[in-house]
């Protein structure tokens, strides 16, 4: 088993800086095969505003821009968080990481693997101010279930959250206060026994057999000790006498969330990865592991979803918390290590959470990269009637897009839409020929006028060319970034807000020394 690996602390040894700084060069979006243009870099403070690229299936966005932003991000010795969809990608990663020597580096999560994540434990150990706290742990909780189901919808959904979270806390408090220590197990026998009606609460036979009556006798003679009466009188009152005063369709539902959630971590692969041991945690991304979850959707359905969404939930979190307060944009430069969360199929993982932490990614220090197909996929998997807002403010906060062929209408308008329109001098005219009884004639006129229009036609994105040996295993892309002037290509190169770039698929071996 390897040994547990301990968080990274303010006390501990400062790491020495092996990262690029900030505007250094990561790519270069140059013209293929032109001179080098130092307007069209792309470095740190692009990534941290993050990226967003779009293709349909066989566009090459994962082995073109995809693959490049990866093999960047790892030879500049970034740590990170690489989610998976589809089987084969693990296998992608461990290339890269072969060509760019960064394969001790690796921490490869599986459930064939020795690695365990005990997210409960850690978020009661962790470091900060906030371990332990029952709302941080509530929210964790919230963020699997609304990954668990995408589709609620109607005005009742802040109700439904409301009581879920309520049972959450209390099941939460009453374990702490009465043991010291939560476990998923442990809330799941508080709220499988809790009493069902006002009657049961108060009798005998249920006192003896319940779990949660138990707990409750318990905490009683804890809570003075650990200075938590107040706490301790809102749960007792809540599972003695407001929980079981619920409506039972309510109380039957809300149960039956959490539940059918808990019961997919008790059991199997799933109980061992993260509801045993913890010996690696999100901070080893921090000194430069590169965290890979081996829990593809595409094999393990929504439990591979499921887990995958609770650890980039605390990644986040610790992402967020670890650049001290009051600490300068130069000294967070030099002392602190950029980490990148990775994303392909994207569209399995993005949560209403994601929005807010783009929103802050720049002064953590984290690059998001996310790969999906179309913008209806986000609409899709995007929870409630606002998905299209959230998915529009999310998007918004992910300053870099590259779009590759895409066969979708919406997205490719909208890809038009963002990149914008300008003036342009339209051409038209016309001839018409008369035959008279002496001999024909002709009239000829023309004329211009300015339109606004689309600098990017959404038809320019059907036909952006998708590698393979027909295209010299070469894909085409349009990249824009938010504030961004490129350069364009050719012999007077002019400012514009969009460049077509061409990503090889196949990358020379790299020399060895």
């Amino acid at each position: 088993m390897p040994q547990l690996t301990l968080p990274a602390t303010e006390e501990s040894a400062p790491i020495p800086k092996d990262w690029p700084d900030n505007d250094e060069q990561l790519l270069d979006f140059s013209s293929d095969g032109g001179r080098p243009q130092r307007e069209n870099y792309w470095c740190l403070k692009d990534a941290f505003e993050g990226v967003q690229v779009f293709g349909g299936t066989g566009s090459g966005k994962s082995s073109g821009s995809g693959q490049a932003l990866a093999r960047a991000f790892l030879e500049a010795n970034l740590g990170g968080l690489v989610l998976t969809a589809k089987t084969d990608e693990v296998l992608a990663w461990k290339r890269y990481a072969e060509q760019t020597g960064r394969v001790s580096d690796l921490l490869i999560v599986s459930p064939d693997s020795l690695w365990r994540f005990n997210f409960l434990k850690y978020e009661q150990t962790r470091p900060g101010a906030g371990a332990g706290h029952t709302e941080n742990l509530v929210n964790l909780f919230c963020s699997i279930l609304e990954a668990a189901d995408k589709k609620q919808s109607g005005s009742g959904d802040a109700y439904w959250m409301r009581t879920l979270k309520q049972l959450l806390r209390n099941a939460i408090d009453l374990i702490t206060i009465s043991t010291g220590e939560v476990d998923l197990p442990a809330i799941y026998r508080v709220i499988t026994t809790a009493p069902l009606s006002v009657a049961e609460a108060a009798d005998e036979t249920w006192q003896k057999e319940s779990v949660c009556f138990a707990l409750i006798e318990h905490a009683q003679s804890q809570a003075a000790e650990k200075k938590r009466e107040k706490d301790f009188e809102l749960t007792r009152n809540y599972w003695l006498r407001e929980f079981p005063s619920l409506a039972g369709d309510t109380r039957s539902i809300i149960v039956s969330v959490f539940t059918s959630m808990a019961d997919c971590f008790m059991r199997g692969i799933f109980r061992d990865l993260f509801c045993t041991d913890l010996n690696f945690s999100p901070e080893d991304s921090f000194k430069g592991r590169i965290i890979i979850l081996d829990l593809p959707v595409k094999e393990y359905n929504e439990l591979g979803q499921f887990a995958q969404v609770l650890f980039k939930f605390v990644w986040q979190r610790a992402v967020e918390r670890r650049v001290p307060p009051g600490i300068s944009r130069i000294q967070a430069e030099q002392t602190i290590r950029p980490v990148f969360l990775w994303a392909d199929e994207s569209q399995f993982f993005v949560n209403s959470y994601d929005s807010l932490f783009q929103s802050t990614a720049r002064s953590s220090r984290a690059c998001t990269v996310y790969l999906t197909q179309n913008l209806p996929s986000y609409h899709a998997n995007l929870p409630g009637h606002n998905a299209r807002a959230e998915a529009d403010a999310f998007l918004g906060n992910l300053q870099t897009k590259i779009f590759h062929a895409n066969g979708d209408p919406s997205t490719n308008n909208w890809a038009s839409e963002s990149i914008g329109k300008t003036k342009q001098l339209r051409f038209s005219g016309n001839m018409t020929e008369s035959q008279g009884a002496r001999a024909a004639s002709a009239q000829h006129s023309a004329g211009g006028n300015q339109v606004f229009d689309y600098l990017v036609q959404p038809q320019e994105f059907t036909v952006l060319r998708t590698g393979g040996p027909e295209n010299e295993y070469k894909v085409e892309a349009v990249i824009f970034q938010g504030g961004r002037r490129w350069l364009s290509p050719g012999k007077e190169p002019k400012p514009q807000n969009y460049l077509r770039h061409v990503f090889p698929q196949v990358y020379p071996p790299v020399k060895e020394g």
